[in-house]
């Protein structure tokens, strides 16, 4: 019941702290899952995001795959439970406040600054998956073209997933 107790723990906070979307929970999720408690290794951490990210929905599958790998069922029905509890009841108390929100200068400017520091978040993450991915010539091949695919030639994301992986499939 502890292992419950902490999944419970280590996905309210990182439902209450993590501004900025899903990507933005990354580097605070392998903080404790990865580093402090070892429920994953790095690997199965980079699958777990990598799972979040060709699924429907948010990154925030992650959350019931990691409960799933630390305590089954359970685990997974407690961790994705936690990680959507604070923002849906953050959601619902602000509803009546949103336009207030929106007149008030100094939420305002907070939520500029919070903007910025999303991205330094989000380049973490990503350099971090990146380290544990990008092994040898062939990730770094699949990497640029994806990247490439996006910036230049706009591609969905859906279809540049769908390809990298067969790539990594058939060789």
């Amino acid at each position: 019941m502890n292992i419950l107790l902490k999944l419970s723990w280590v996905f309210l906070k990182i439902g209450t702290f993590s501004f900025g979307g899903g990507m933005v929970i990354i580097p605070l999720v392998e903080r404790d899952v990865v580093m402090k408690y070892g429920w994953l290794t790095k690997r199965e951490f980079i699958d777990a995001v990598t799972l979040g990210q060709i699924t429907p929905g948010p990154v925030v599958i992650s959350a019931t795959f990691i409960g799933y790998k630390v305590y089954g069922i359970l685990g997974a029905i407690v961790s994705t439970i936690s990680v959507i509890l604070p923002s849906f009841v953050m959601i619902c108390l602000a509803t009546q406040a949103i336009k207030k929100f929106h007149e008030n200068k100094l939420l305002a400017n907070f939520f500029r600054g919070a903007r910025v520091a999303v991205i330094g978040m989000i380049l973490q993450a990503g350099l971090s998956i990146g380290k544990s991915s990008l092994i040898d010539f062939k990730t770094i091949f699949i990497a640029g073209i994806a990247l490439i695919s996006l910036l230049k030639y706009k591609l969905n994301p859906i279809w540049i997933l769908l390809g990298a992986g067969i790539v990594g499939l058939v060789s």
